[in-house]
């Protein structure tokens, strides 16, 4: 990042300048026309942003990655839409537009959000419901197919399972954050240790821009990360009705694909593993036509085949 861009940013961080800034370096600007913004009546109120396709189209409810809110994914959420889905993007309380305490969150808590804005949904749209969470909320995304019936099918853009630690040093944090949780649950852990939007995004323009926009979260409190490090997944030792496929690219830099072969041969659930070749972990920004496009196309076919009822 040059001192000129610094010193552009730093000065405009909090007004609609940076916004324009940001939108106009993930080319969403027009994209944004389309949106309607909706505000779920809960405590506290939780943002989503709904691009329509018909009233008995199928519901896609999208649930961002870790710090991230849905704005950002406008170019990928569009791009389902036109391939006939009502997307829902929707913004976990303590994140984005959202109200709540900035990061600090459970599972649980989300799960129930989630709820909330399906039964908002379904008093306007007829269509089935479909879950696509990406990254860290492929967490969340999992958490509510296993508990609500009303989800059909779940698309996780990698899927990470604290059953399954990628490393001992991982294995190692996640012990270490569950048991400061219970002592110090509002202590703040920066994500930037971990996750570096600038240089996960370089060469793109909005890269720089993500990393100082002030609605993302770049500090979680340890309880939150605790529930999301310590969750039970139940794919691992029963069978659902929904169906279940991990999308990630070949070249994912957080989650490998030895990884999520691994997650595939130990869940007793069945899962499939839908791979873009020569794809990072930055998919949604570095090539949202193909992630679109994909994944569109998987729940398309989950939606067409038979039920086993029907069989």
């Amino acid at each position: 990042m040059t001192a000129a861009h610094t010193a552009l940013t730093g000065e405009m961080l909090q007004g609609d300048s940076f916004r324009e800034l940001l939108r106009d370096g993930l080319g969403i600007q027009e994209i944004l026309q389309r949106r309607e913004v909706l505000q779920i009546d809960t405590d506290p109120p939780i943002h989503c942003e709904l691009y329509e396709c018909s009233s008995d189209a199928p519901i896609l409810l999208f649930l961002p990655g870790l710090g991230t809110y849905s704005e950002l994914y406008a170019e990928l959420l569009a791009g389902i839409c036109d391939q006939g889905f009502n997307v829902v993007g929707v913004d976990p309380r303590g994140h984005g537009y959202s109200g709540g305490e900035r990061g600090f969150y459970s599972i649980e808590e989300t799960v129930t959000d989630l709820q909330r804005v399906l039964d908002t949904l379904q008093e306007r749209f007829s269509g089935p419901v479909v879950v696509f969470g990406y990254s860290g909320g492929a967490v969340s995304g999992l958490a509510l197919a296993e508990q609500d019936s009303r989800v059909t099918s779940l698309l996780c853009g990698t899927l990470l399972l604290s059953e399954l630690a990628p490393d001992m040093m991982h294995g190692l944090g996640w012990q270490w954050t569950t048991a400061s949780a219970w002592m110090f649950p509002r202590m703040r852990v920066p994500l930037k240790g971990y996750i570096d939007f600038e240089t996960l995004l370089a060469g793109h323009p909005a890269g720089p821009l993500i990393n100082e926009d002030p609605r993302l979260v770049f500090e979680y409190p340890l309880r939150t990360l605790a529930s999301l490090f310590s969750r039970r997944a139940g794919i691992l030792k029963q069978h659902y009705s929904f169906e279940l496929a991990i999308i990630q690219g070949t070249r994912d830099e957080i989650l490998g694909v030895d990884y999520a072969r691994r997650v595939v041969e130990e869940s007793v659930h069945p899962i499939e593993l839908v791979l873009i070749p020569s794809e990072g972990h930055m998919l949604p920004w570095d090539n949202a036509g193909a992630l679109a496009e994909r994944a569109a196309q998987w729940f398309v076919q989950q939606l067409q085949a038979p039920s086993p009822d029907s069989v």
